[in-house]
């Protein structure tokens, strides 16, 4: 079965507020339409229908659009954050919300337009009853090949997949990095704290994988990052070259 997907979009997109201020980072134009619209479409090719929006800034710009979006196979819900929360924060706040386990949590500003679930480990079973199946009660972070690495820090694991390092940063040519995709048993969510601003990227995941409790899983590139004023040229030549969904 394929888990609930929770889109983190809580963060004030400050690189680019300058040349966007009236809109949420997941509402910027990509290609000719709102970035969060390549999400939803993603989403619904790899057969998600349920989709949870943790919003914080600018959720009022984010509902709108919402209500004026047509209907779709898309179950939509949006939940506002009383105040920034971090991505571990915000993931806390709203698990009375989460109907799944193992959740899907997605970063409200990337895309990974090749990975296509069905298709990433070829099983009778499927790939989330198999990821289960053999990492069980496991956090698991999606990692993609990239040349220049160092911009995003590296993420490492051993020959099982299990996470054994990140390296912020790092002047490293290549290597694996954070997609931006995790699946995420509930109990880990239930373990984090309420009420605190924190990330899951720094907080929640080396303590995670100082219990060999994380696991790395290797996803095609690319990786495209509308974080900053470069990713998002890249990922506008890249979506209007290619429109792979």
């Amino acid at each position: 079965m394929i888990p609930q997907a929770v889109i983190l979009l809580g963060g004030k997109g400050t690189r680019l507020a300058a040349q966007f201020p009236d809109r949420p980072k997941c509402l910027v134009p990509v290609a000719g339409r709102p970035f969060l619209e390549w999400q939803f479409d993603w989403l619904k090719r790899n057969g998600v229908v349920r989709v949870l929006l943790a919003a914080g800034h600018l959720a009022d710009v984010l509902e709108r659009h919402l209500a004026a979006r047509p209907a779709d196979e898309l179950d939509v819900v949006l939940s506002r954050e009383p105040a920034p929360l971090g991505t571990g924060g915000a993931l806390k706040y709203v698990e009375p919300q989460l109907v799944s386990d193992p959740v899907l949590v997605i970063n409200g500003d990337s895309l990974t337009p090749k990975l296509d679930f069905s298709t990433l480990w070829k099983t009778g079973q499927g790939f989330f009853h198999t990821v289960e199946k053999k990492f069980p009660q496991c956090g698991k972070i999606l990692a993609t090949p990239i040349e220049n690495a160092g911009r995003y820090g590296t993420v490492e694991f051993d020959p099982d997949g299990f996470v054994t390092a990140f390296r912020e940063k790092a002047d490293r040519a290549a290597g694996f990095v954070n997609a931006g995709l995790y699946l995420l048993p509930r109990d880990v969510v239930t373990g984090l704290p309420a009420g605190q601003a924190f990330s899951l990227e720094t907080d929640v995941f080396p303590a995670l994988a100082a219990q060999r409790r994380l696991v790395a899983i290797p996803i095609p590139p690319p990786l495209l990052d509308m974080g900053t004023p470069d990713g998002l040229a890249a990922m506008e030549a890249f979506l209007r070259a290619e429109r792979p969904i």
